[in-house]
C-alpha cells in the first residue's frame, strides 16, 4: 500500500470513526437521559435550533470555499490572504452575533421564555471570540491532510459535552437547558484550543486592515455559495420553523428531532469521509484524473447506501433499545425516511467539488436555490395539513434534486469524459427506501439481507483498495 493510500485510509478512519465514537456514547446514554427528558424538551431544542440556523449560513459568508481555493492554487503565499480573511471574519462575527441574538429574542418558544437571555448568551459567546480562529485552524489541518489535530479536539469536545449533559440532566434535572449549557462548555473548549495554533504556531494573526481588492475578490466567489450552505437550513431548519408556525405540538416536533438526532450519527460518518476524500478529489480534478473520481464516487455510494439501508431495516429495534420514552420510540418510521434521504451525499460530494474547484459557483447557486425552494415550498403547502410527514417527504424530494441535478448541467457534462450512472444510482436509492419500509417488520428476511449486503460492501472495498495510486 503506497503512501497516499495509507494517508487516505488513516484520514478516513480518524475523521469519520473517531468523532463517531463520542456520538455513540451519547446515543448509548439515551436510555438513561430519556427518563428525564420529554418529547417537549426535544421539541423546544429543535425549534430554537431551527430559528438559529436560519442565519447560520451567513456566519462565514461562504469564505471557506475561498480559503480552500487559495490554499491549493497559491500554496506559496496563501498565508497573507488567509490572515486578511481571518481579520475580516473577526469583525463580521460581531455583527453576526448581534443579528442572531435579535432573532432568538423574538422567536424562542413560550415554553422556554424563562431562559431566554441565558440561551442567547450561551449561543453567542464562543462564536464571537473563537469562531473565526477555529474556522482557520480547521481549514489548515484539512487541506494539509492532518486529521489528528481535528479529531482529538472533536473527541474531547464531545466527551466534555456528554459528561456535562449527564450531570446537568440526570442530577440537576435541568431538562433542555442541560443541552445548552453543556454544548457551550464543549464548544468553548474546542474553539479556544485553536487560538495558540493559529496565532502563534502557524503565524496566522488576523490582519484587520485588509485590502479591499482582496476582500472584493474573495466575496465575489464566496457569496454565491451562501445559498449552497443555506440550503441545509431550508432542508431541515425551515421545516421545523414551519411546523412551529403551523402550531404543530412541540412533542410531535420532538419526535421528529430524536429521529434526526439518531440520524446525525450517520451524518457524522459521512462528513468525516467527505473531509478525508475531498483533498484527493481536488487533486484528481487538478490532474484531470476522471477514472479516480469515478471510482471514489462509486465506492462512496456503495458504502453509504448499504449502511443507510441496514440502519433503516433495524430502526424499530434500535429505537426500542435506545429510548425509554414510548412516544419517542414510535418515531422510527421518521428515521427511515430521514436517513435514506441522506444517501444523496456521495453524489453531491463529487459534483460540488467540481463546481468549487473550477469556480462555477453561480451554477452551484442554481442547484442549491432550487433544492431549497423545493423543500420550503413543500413545507409551506403541506405541513399545515399533513404535519411531520409533509416535512419528511418534502425533505426527501429536495435531497434527490440536491444530490443528482448537478450532473445534468452542460457546464459539468462538457468538461468530463467519464460518465457516472446517475439515474441508475438514484433509482437504487428509491428502491432501497421503499424496501426498508416493507422489510422493517420481517426479522428473518432483514437478517439475511443485512448479512448479504455487508459481504457485498466488504468485497467492493477490497476490490477498490488500489483506487488511490499516486
Amino acid at each position: 500500500m503506497n503512501k497516499n493510500r495509507k494517508l487516505l485510509l488513516k484520514n478516513s478512519l480518524l475523521l469519520s470513526v473517531a468523532p463517531f465514537l463520542p456520538k455513540v456514547i451519547n446515543v448509548l446514554l439515551l436510555p438513561i437521559l430519556t427518563k428525564y427528558l420529554t418529547d417537549v424538551d426535544f421539541g423546544i431544542a429543535a425549534t430554537i435550533s431551527a430559528y438559529s440556523q436560519s442565519i447560520a449560513a451567513f456566519s462565514t459568508l461562504g469564505l471557506i470555499v475561498y480559503l480552500q481555493n487559495i490554499f491549493f492554487k497559491h500554496p506559496n503565499h496563501y498565508k497573507l490572504i488567509w490572515r486578511q480573511i481571518y481579520g475580516f471574519l473577526k469583525v463580521w462575527m460581531i455583527i453576526y452575533a448581534f443579528f442572531q441574538a435579535l432573532l432568538l429574542f423574538f422567536f424562542i418558544p413560550e415554553e422556554a421564555d424563562q431562559n431566554r437571555w441565558l440561551i442567547i448568551i450561551l449561543s453567542n459567546f464562543s462564536t464571537v471570540f473563537f469562531g473565526p480562529t477555529a474556522t482557520i485552524g480547521n481549514a489548515y489541518y484539512i487541506y494539509t491532510k492532518q486529521s489528528f489535530p481535528i479529531v482529538w479536539r472533536s473527541v474531547l469536545e464531545s466527551l466534555i459535552t456528554i459528561f456535562s449533559n449527564y450531570i446537568l440532566i440526570v442530577y440537576f434535572r435541568l431538562g433542555y437547558m442541560g443541552w445548552y449549557i453543556s454544548s457551550f462548555i464543549g464548544i468553548f473548549f474546542s474553539n479556544a484550543t485553536y487560538w495558540y495554533v493559529v496565532n502563534k504556531k502557524l503565524n496566522l494573526q488576523p490582519i484587520y486592515k485588509f485590502k479591499k481588492k482582496t476582500l472584493r475578490k474573495a466575496l465575489s466567489i464566496s457569496i454565491p455559495t451562501i445559498p449552497h450552505y443555506y440550503t441545509s437550513y431550508l432542508l431541515d431548519g425551515s421545516g421545523r420553523m414551519v411546523l412551529d408556525q403551523s402550531n404543530v405540538a412541540q412533542g410531535e416536533i420532538g419526535r421528529l428531532s430524536i429521529s434526526q438526532q439518531l440520524g446525525s450519527l450517520f451524518q457524522t460518518g459521512m462528513r468525516g469521509i467527505n473531509n478525508a476524500v475531498s483533498p484527493y478529489l481536488m487533486q484528481a480534478l487538478k490532474n484531470r484524473n476522471q477514472k479516480i473520481i469515478k471510482k471514489i464516487c462509486l465506492l462512496f455510494v456503495t458504502v453509504v447506501f448499504g449502511l443507510a439501508f441496514i440502519l433503516s431495516l433495524w430502526s424499530k429495534e434500535i429505537f426500542n433499545i435506545l429510548l425509554s420514552n414510548d412516544s419517542l420510540k414510535s418515531s422510527y418510521p421518521f428515521f427511515i425516511i430521514y436517513i435514506m434521504a441522506l444517501c444523496y451525499r456521495p453524489m453531491y460530494l463529487v459534483v460540488s467539488n467540481y463546481y468549487f474547484y473550477f469556480e462555477k459557483t453561480k451554477q452551484l447557486l442554481v442547484i442549491t436555490i432550487m433544492s431549497g425552494c423545493i423543500a420550503f415550498i413543500t413545507y409551506l403547502l403541506f405541513i399545515p395539513h399533513y404535519g411531520v410527514w409533509a416535512f419528511l417527504i418534502g425533505h426527501y424530494i429536495a435531497c434527490l434534486y440536491y444530490g443528482y441535478s448537478g450532473y445534468f448541467y452542460s457546464s459539468y457534462i462538457n468538461n468530463t469524459s467519464i460518465r457516472i450512472p446517475v439515474i441508475r444510482i438514484m433509482l437504487i436509492q428509491l428502491v432501497l427506501t421503499v424496501s426498508a419500509f416493507i422489510f422493517v417488520d420481517y426479522l428473518a428476511l432483514k437478517t439475511v439481507l443485512t448479512a448479504l449486503l455487508s459481504i457485498f460492501i466488504l468485497v467492493q472495498i477490497y476490490k477498490n483498495r488500489h483506487v488511490i495510486k499516486k
